[in-house]
């Protein structure tokens, strides 16, 4: 027999339901197979459902069969192929798609997983079907049918087919139900039939959440789903699963642009208007509130000191005429940090989402009675910033749906963040300016302190010229020492600024007010006070005066007022000796500390009123002047002046330095500034031994504090090393000035005198050095000798002690 012939056989009888009967047909055939699976196999083969029909149907059958389906065509479709319409019914798959995808959305995604529930239905055979979808954080299913969710039962094993499949996340299909009631005592959908076959689809999405079960019903056992149901099911179902994954993704990024821009203009508003805690406050829960969609919304802020929150404002869900809230600042209340639903969350910085505030024993209830208001869901979260929690937000009763959702958590999370850095910096805000008014008060008292006395201004104004006869016979020469002339020097240095620029240069009472204000801000320590700092800015006059039209007007103005004020408020410590014990300034100035310090002290004195004696210049050229006298304060910094040295000795001695050019003369006048600071080295032997004596003695005493300290202090330091202040004298003048002068000679030819004077101290420490060295030696050979006499008394007291024994002896002998 041929295969088309033995396939054509096997068709002789009916193969739908209620045509199964014959012996032939269930012995060769599966029992399982299905409506669907022979509408399938005569779609493939056309042929056999030919000769079937031109073998068994009569002509009479065959003609009523097609009224039948001319009736059907030219009719509307039924009931049972409604779901193919609308969306379905368009010109293509592209067209669908793009519709489907608009349409599904939050509003309508119950009625489309409904609608698709009914196709399922339709292409597996199915007489009824039904939609579950998952309430109360997935632990009930309700059923929904014509737009109406109706409480069903809860999620889980041992219940429902539906509860069953939701619970594995498994497709499933049950062929007899009345076989398998121990497993779903509960059955299926609406009714309660149990010899019914049931086919059963979680939809899950690829976040692995599920939004719906479809359960479909056949309403006999004799023909049962089979796997190739469940097939289909899956190649219907994944593609509106995905359709639907796919919009919430669209969604969530819309959702999330909507966010950042919600976001951005929250941050632009907070942080415009952050110069108020109170404001900002107000603006973090209206927009907190408007975010979550909440209908009430507290803040409560910590105070660490009393370990206490606290509230100001207050929610009371009035409304402007707008629909904004009214956020309503009221006595402020105080609680513990232990108590209550935010004390929790202020405590372990946890997120509390309660889905029945009634249910849950912190919840406070007295506050509903009091007020009326029913709070059914509290959401409660912390404001963390710096790993510590600065506040609490607390929203209550969700109006989006019947609790509030992770959703709202992380969108609340990420919109802390920005409440956090909007109260931390408010906060230092709020502090800064407190500091700046602090500042202000202090730079009144400071001022106040550290203005001349008005009669000495006075005093001075009266009479600033110094008489010829009264300037000193070697106030010209850089030999000049002012340890003897205390009262005259304000006179002097404003005789040399009239001898540099002239009388109508400065105002005259600006330039006394300011030259006694310097005099009063030197401290009245050793070394560094008011006679140094007159005494490197006459050696720069010196310098000047010897080297004319090498420098500007301009130039020389910086220079001089920079030479006076250079140490201005010094404290006689050196600059490694802030960073040692770690004081402010250290960590004001990370470098040149004392010499930053300096160069701010002395802008404060000329940003006076009073002591503006630069009020003749333009802003431009009042800013160049104080980069000019910032740039000369800070060359008085040794560690500068090693680079600046070697750079300039390099240069000339490749005669590539160029004094007329901005760079070069830039170099000259910072080493000019290290020659005015070091020139006591260059003085006569009077004046260096006077000054070098004071300088030692700031030495000591620093010396003295960093020991007081555990801190071991250079040898120059140290006390106890004074025997060696020779040699440091001469090594000094050996790797410091002497280089430095010589360099400057060959700079600026008029500054020799320096250079001579350092090599006749050199001279002068050198005998003495020698002198020392000779008085060390001869100390040494006086305490050998006294120990060599020493050693010979008693070697012989121990003799004559050896004698007088034997002679004892021998008397006690004779005895």
């Amino acid at each position: 027999m041929s295969r088309n012939s033995f396939m054509l056989s096997l068709t002789k009888k009916s193969p739908f339901p209620g045509n199964m009967s014959t012996n032939r047909w269930s012995d060769l055939c599966s029992p399982r197979i299905t409506e669907l699976d022979v509408k399938i196999f005569l779609e493939n083969n056309p042929s056999v459902f030919r000769r079937y029909v031109m073998d068994s149907i009569n002509v009479d059958t065959l003609e009523e069969l097609i009224k039948r389906k001319r009736r059907a065509t030219s009719c509307r479709v039924t009931k049972r192929h409604k779901a193919l319409l609308g969306d379905y019914d368009l010109l293509s798959t592209k067209d669908v798609a793009s519709k489907l995808l608009e349409s599904v959305n939050a509003n309508n995604l119950l009625s489309r997983m409904e609608e698709l529930s009914k196709i399922l239905a339709q292409a597996v055979n199915g007489d009824s079907h039904s939609l579950y979808v998952p309430k109360n954080n997935d632990t009930e299913l309700h059923i929904f049918r014509g737009g109406v969710t109706i409480p069903y039962g809860p999620t889980g094993k041992g219940s429902t087919v539906a509860a069953h499949a939701f619970n594995t996340r498994a497709s499933l299909t049950v062929s007899d139900m009345s076989l398998e009631l121990a497993r779903f005592p509960k059955g299926t959908g609406p009714g309660e039939a149990i010899d019914v076959s049931v086919l059963c689809v979680p939809l899950i999405l690829p976040s692995d959440d599920i939004i719906g079960v479809i359960e479909v019903v056949r309403n006999s056992k004799k023909y049962p789903f089979s796997r190739t149901d469940i097939q289909m099911a899956h190649a219907l179902l994944s593609w509106m699963v995905a359709c639907i994954s796919e919009n919430n993704v669209k969604r969530v990024l819309d959702s999330q642009r909507h966010l950042n821009d919600f976001l951005l203009d929250t941050t632009r508003i907070i942080f415009d208007e952050m110069t108020s805690t109170d404001l900002l406050v107000q603006k973090i829960m209206m927009f907190t509130k408007n975010l979550v969609n909440a209908d009430r919304c507290s803040l409560f802020l910590v105070d660490e000191e009393t370990n206490e929150l606290y509230a100001d404002y207050f929610d009371e869900g009035k409304k402007t005429t707008d629909g904004q809230s009214i956020i309503s600042k009221k006595s402020q209340i105080r609680f513990s940090r232990d108590k209550g639903i935010a004390g929790y969350v202020a405590r372990s910085g946890e997120v509390l989402n309660i889905l029945d505030a009634y249910m849950d024993s912190r919840f406070n209830r007295e506050v509903d009675k009091l007020t009326g208001y029913r709070t059914r869901n509290i959401l409660c979260m912390p404001i963390v910033s710096k790993d510590q929690v600065v506040g609490v937000v607390q929203l209550i009763n969700s109006l989006r749906g019947e609790h509030f959702t992770n959703a709202d958590e992380s969108a609340f999370k990420m919109f802390s963040v920005y409440c956090a850095m909007a109260l931390h910096y408010s906060r230092l805000y709020n502090l800064l300016v407190r500091q700046q008014n602090q500042y202000k008060v202090a730079l009144e008292v400071i001022q106040y302190h550290i203005v001349c006395k008005e009669e000495e201004m006075k005093e001075l104004v009266s009479d600033p010229f110094i008489q010829e006869e009264s300037i000193p016979y070697d106030f010209f020469s850089f030999d000049f020492c002012a340890y003897d002339f205390a009262p005259l020097l304000p006179q002097l240095f404003i005789h040399m600024v009239i001898d540099m620029f002239g009388e109508d240069t400065f105002e005259m009472e600006q330039l006394c007010r300011f030259t006694i204000t310097v005099r009063k801000n030197y401290r009245d320590i050793a070394y560094h006070n008011w006679d140094h700092g007159f005494h490197v800015a006459h050696s720069l006059w010196c310098m000047m005066r010897e080297s004319p039209n090498v420098f500007t007007k301009f130039e020389q103005m910086a220079i001089l007022i920079s030479g006076i004020c250079h140490d201005v408020d010094h404290r006689g410590y050196n600059n490694a000796f802030f960073s040692k014990m770690d004081l402010p300034l250290a960590s004001l100035y990370s470098t040149s500390v004392m010499e930053q310090h300096h160069y701010k002290h002395t802008v404060t004195i000329l940003q006076m009123d009073g002591q503006g004696i630069f009020s003749f210049l333009t802003a431009t050229e009042y800013k160049e002047m104080l980069g000019m006298v910032q740039h000369c304060i800070l060359a008085t910094d040794l560690a500068l002046y090693f680079p600046n040295q070697k750079a300039i000795t390099k240069q000339l001695d490749e005669s590539t330095f160029d004094l007329q050019e901005t760079a070069a003369k830039k170099q000259a006048i910072a080493l000019m500034m290290t020659g005015a600071d070091l020139c006591a080295i260059s003085k006569p032997w009077e004046t260096q031994g006077v000054t070098v004596d004071f300088l030692y003695e700031e030495f000591y005493d620093q010396g003295d504090l960093e020991k007081s300290h555990g801190i071991e202090p250079l040898p120059m330091m140290d006390r106890e090393r004074i025997t060696e202040r020779p040699q440091q004298q001469v090594g000094f003048i050996d790797f410091i000035c002497h280089p430095l002068y010589k360099t400057l000679h060959r700079i600026l030819p008029g500054a020799k005198p320096l250079l001579d004077g350092c090599s006749k101290s050199r001279e002068d420490w050198a005998q003495v050095l020698a002198q020392c060295t000779e008085e060390e030696r001869k100390r040494k050979e006086e305490e050998k000798k006294e120990e060599v006499e020493k050693e010979e008394d008693e070697t012989s007291e121990n003799r004559e002690t050896d004698t007088r024994s034997d002679e004892e002896e021998t008397t006690v002998d004779e005895s």
